[in-house]
């Protein structure tokens, strides 16, 4: 009986045991619920139908394509005229964007009208859409200077006033609200599964306040916390060390994961004359010392100049000049020729696409000779940043084969390189082709500037009104360290500041680096060497939990061995007792 006993209770407390265990391991799977929320943005398929003026995918429409790709990495862009039935198959949300108003194409009408998912409509020619959305009326223009959230408790003020669609709520809600004064007008509403945005403009604020608003029509609940990161900028060989070294050792007193923007090649503007990062022992052992430390190398081009211009100062895969794409070698003048001066459309074509091949046979060219110059150093490049931003959309696709992560900001086409932008939180749209962009949002410590600080602070507080926001920005190391406390005084007062590491995001090596990396540098931090999260990654709530399940695990193990002791102990009694009444 008391054997009996003792079984019944070991039973009992091991199945105790058991379902503490495994309701600590539902607990800590916090980050696999993240990873099957993950699996389920990717299982969304978008379809954005387009009105532009001349029925291309315009830079206004690329604007949506960065808000877009934080949710998926599935989105389909369709004019007006061009979408049909299948384009609608399948998809989990559809997006109309009227950038100009018109007249829409019928079909387009009725495909649009038919669909029964989320829809967004933003901008002109909502009223065409159909019965769903006869909740808003959109009616004349009115100008505002400040935008809030649903409860009026969150805002942000306009430096100077734009238009909206002043529109009339017959029912549903208003999720933010434009002000003129102390009047208040829908600037996104939405009523059961249809939302509108009554603002044409996708320009910064306004591509923030839809990118807010893209939570509740995606049903997400954005990541606590607010990201950040930092780029040292502008590194070449001619940078003084120390000062890098001075720089860097700020950020790492305060803990602060940071990047190094490098250029390996300095040119000359006068002498033409070129310096290799080799060529500088001392620098290279300072950035050697930093990486080994923490710091991310990031490829900031390879000469960082174009033509006669000076490192650092030019661009590198832009035709400034003639703003179009690198279409010839520095040395050689250009004239951008358009589609009136070719006798036939073949022949335009035919010129459009040498072009395009040299443009990529060059960005290949410089991209592989940055990143063999580096890796031979024994210096990793992690993520790419396009001198001044500026690139043409085949650079991008180049790039892409090469490089996961892309810094700062991005060109939105091909027409003008001033028509950039950035997203307000981490996303990979489409034009980027795989790549996913960190962006820089509240930009650089302007020294010329006599209102740095405020400018920062009012940057700051405008990506704080974006939940999940990123605060991304770079400052040149040359400005010396006294400055960079100033820089970050004015965002370490930000709640839930969490510093993005490029170092422990996922990296999965190319082929094509592969081949360009002949050193065969191993990946620094990858998840596939990170299999359980290091203390210092961890919120307060997921080191209890472990600490909780570290005790459940030793409870159990000292459970088992005093649960064998006692079993082996009686065992041995009863073998005296079967012995002694044998």
């Amino acid at each position: 009986m008391r054997a009996m006993s003792l079984s019944n209770t070991f039973h009992r407390t091991l199945r105790t045991v058991c379902w503490l265990g495994a309701l600590l391991l539902l607990l800590l799977s916090h980050g696999t619920w993240a990873s099957s929320a993950k699996e389920a943005d990717e299982a969304r398929k978008i379809l954005v139908v387009y009105t532009t003026e001349d029925g291309t995918l315009s830079e206004s429409v690329r604007n949506l394509d960065l808000l877009l790709g934080h949710f998926t990495r599935k989105v389909v862009f369709k004019s007006d005229e061009a979408v049909e039935s299948d384009d609608l198959r399948d998809i989990s949300h559809l997006v109309y964007y009227g950038a100009v108003p018109k007249s829409l194409p019928q079909q387009a009408v009725q495909l649009m009208g038919a669909y029964r998912g989320p829809v967004l409509a933003v901008g002109d020619n909502v009223g065409q859409l159909g019965e769903r959305f006869s909740f808003v009326s959109a009616e004349q223009k009115v100008e505002i200077h400040k935008v809030s959230k649903q409860d009026s408790s969150s805002y942000d003020l306009l430096e100077q006033t734009y238009p909206i669609a002043q529109i009339a709520l017959r029912q549903g809600e208003v999720i933010l609200q434009g002000w003129k004064g102390d009047q208040a007008f829908p600037l996104l509403a939405v009523d059961r599964n249809s939302f509108y945005f009554s603002a044409v403009n996708l320009d910064v604020p306004f591509l923030y306040y839809l990118g807010e608003g893209l939570y509740p029509f995606f049903q997400e609940q954005p990541a606590a916390g607010r990201p950040a990161y930092i780029r040292l900028e502008d590194i070449h060989p001619q940078s003084d060390p120390e000062l890098l070294k001075a720089t860097a050792e700020v950020l790492e007193e305060k803990g602060i994961p940071y990047m190094i923007a490098l250029i390996p090649v300095y040119t000359n503007p006068v002498t033409h004359e070129q310096q290799r990062l080799k060529d500088m022992p001392k620098l290279v052992e300072v950035l050697r010392e930093l990486q080994k430390r923490g710091a991310s190398i990031v490829l900031h081009g390879y000469t960082h100049q174009y033509r006669q211009s000076e490192t650092g100062e030019g661009f590198e895969f832009w035709d400034v000049e003639n703003n179009a794409p690198i279409m010839d070698e520095p040395d050689r003048e250009v004239t951008v020729r358009h589609r009136h001066d070719f006798p036939s459309k073949e022949a335009y074509e035919s010129y459009v696409e040498k072009n395009r091949q040299f443009n990529e046979s060059y960005t290949r060219h410089r991209l592989e000779s940055g990143i063999k110059e580096l890796t031979e150093l024994g210096l990793y490049p992690l993520g790419f940043e396009a001198p001044h931003y500026t690139m043409s959309q085949e650079g991008y696709r180049v790039a892409a084969e090469y490089f996961q992560y892309v810094l700062g900001q991005v060109q939105l086409g091909d027409r003008d390189w001033q028509r950039m932008s950035t997203a307000p939180y981490v996303t990979a749209p489409a034009f980027l082709h795989g790549m996913t962009l960190l962006p820089e949002t509240i930009g650089y410590y302007d020294a010329v500037s006599s209102s740095t600080a405020v400018d920062t602070a009012r940057k700051v507080r405008q990506m704080q009104f974006v939940s999940g926001g990123v605060i991304g920005m770079f400052y040149h190391p040359y400005l010396g360290a006294d400055r960079l406390k100033e820089f970050l005084a004015a965002v370490e007062t930000v709640p839930g500041l969490e510093w993005i590491d490029l170092k422990r995001l996922e990296h999965t090596q190319s082929e094509r680096f592969q081949a360009v990396d002949r050193t065969n540098t191993p990946l620094v931090l990858t998840t596939a060497t990170r299999q359980l999260p290091e203390l210092g990654d961890m919120g307060v709530s997921q080191k209890i939990l472990w600490g909780i399940a570290a005790v459940v695990a030793l409870a159990v193990i000292a459970f088992l061995v005093y649960t064998l002791r006692i079993r082996m102990s009686l065992r041995k009694q009863l073998f005296e007792e079967r012995s002694t009444h044998g």
